[in-house]
């Protein structure tokens, strides 16, 4: 076991907990069909970007998410914009994945970047630059930086996502959860900071053998007061979130009755 944020017997016992089934879903993925594994993670992107978009305030229908991504579809001009950012979101998660499968992988402003465009849903929010002020309106209400510390604490984030002592000491939930909660409270840009911050999470997991810990939509106040609040409720969080992802692709990639 590698360190946690702090002795917490709860947070140790459940990551026990978390790994044991984490191995037996590593094992049934390793047994199931290219087929049916490409299955389980086109599902696994829908039902993400539906807990994505609610976190974040959007209610998107099961049919909407369905029409965005059935090639035969042709949607009405009012619906366009949605099912162009749908997609790119989904896009998002292909990304996600190759940053995944790179051999040679380090966090850089460029990977951020690079999902930022592909989040930005409203003209103009794909600007690269950061943030120059504190958003009046705005989903999340924990305290951000200032416009003006935004490029020092970003560079010291980076610094420390690529410490390769910290990658290893940390169990990568305690890394997970201590990288969103400080990149949160950077919150460079102000429309996609959110799922920037969840998707750059899932890649640090991913590339430690767990499934993206999607927060389901039923956990939206949790999720926001956990950012008021501490990393240890964090992670508390993203523990529940990821045996939640285990407990489903156990469900889908096990054996059929």
């Amino acid at each position: 076991m590698r360190n946690l944020p702090l002795e917490n017997e709860h947070l140790t016992a459940a990551l026990d907990k978390l790994d044991d089934r984490g191995e037996r879903v590593r094992a049934l993925m390793e047994k199931v069909s290219k087929a049916d594994l490409a299955t389980f993670w086109a599902k696994l992107d829908s039902s993400a970007i539906y807990h994505d978009r609610a976190i974040e305030g959007e209610v998107i229908s099961p049919d909407e998410l369905s029409a965005a991504f059935d090639p035969r579809m042709i949607s009405d001009i009012s619906r366009q914009a949605l099912f162009a950012s749908l997609r790119n979101h989904r896009e998002a998660f292909v990304l996600v994945r190759e940053y995944v499968r790179r051999k040679n992988f380090s966090f850089s402003l460029d990977v951020f970047l690079s999902l930022h465009r592909l989040f930005a849903t409203r003209e103009g929010e794909d600007n690269p630059e950061f943030r120059t002020d504190i958003p009046l309106h705005r989903t999340y209400f924990h305290e951000i930086s200032l416009a003006a510390a935004i490029d020092r604490d970003m560079a010291e984030l980076l610094a420390w996502m690529n410490d390769r002592d910290e990658q290893q000491e940390l169990h990568p939930m305690a890394w997970a959860a201590r990288f969103h909660h400080r990149f949160m409270r950077i919150f460079p840009w102000s429309g996609t900071s959110g799922k920037i911050g969840r998707a750059v999470m899932h890649i640090h997991l991913m590339r430690n053998g767990y499934l993206p810990a999607v927060i389901h939509a039923t956990e939206r106040q949790r999720y926001y007061e956990s950012l008021r609040c501490s990393t240890t409720d964090l992670m508390d969080l993203l523990i529940d979130s990821e045996t939640s992802a285990f407990q489903a692709a156990q469900r889908f990639l096990g054996p059929r009755q």
